[in-house]
């Protein structure tokens, strides 16, 4: 972890030196470029998903939401798991399974309900138990 913390703490002072140099287009490229080095997959939460999202937020009435994730890389797997965690418990309030392909970087899990208010973990789970990616949710 300090390994991390390091190389990025290197990596937003060396962009900071370097990114003014640039002009036009080239600032626009390496800045995206440094901000998707940094980002790394992501896992996050919208009301519903029709060719984009809609209604993207991190709280929510209970009932049906969609999680979203995108990944730096493709997945890799073809069945992972929707894996739903009470944070004031520790426990884990539900589990959906969820059919994928490995090549996808970019997915929707519909239908993922949420039956008590309160504030979760949310993981995609490989189906040997590696988190892939978590986001954090309140349901209202």
């Amino acid at each position: 972890m300090k390994l991390f913390k390091s190389s990025l703490i290197l990596l937003v002072i060396l962009s900071a030196v370097s990114i003014p140099l640039l002009n036009g287009c080239s600032k626009i490229k390496a800045i995206k470029e440094v901000s998707d080095m940094v980002k790394g997959d992501r896992l996050y939460f919208c009301e519903r998903y029709v060719t984009k999202e809609i209604g993207e937020d991190t709280k929510f009435k209970r009932g049906k939401v969609t999680v979203m994730m995108k990944l730096k890389n493709a997945i890799g797997e073809s069945s992972v798991d929707i894996n739903i965690t009470d944070l004031s418990t520790g426990k884990v309030a539900d589990t959906f399974p969820f059919t994928v392909q490995p090549g996808w970087d970019y997915i929707h899990f519909d239908d993922v309900e949420f039956k008590d208010t309160g504030k979760y973990k949310v993981s995609c789970l490989k189906k040997n138990g590696d988190v892939i990616a978590t986001g954090e949710v309140e349901i209202i």
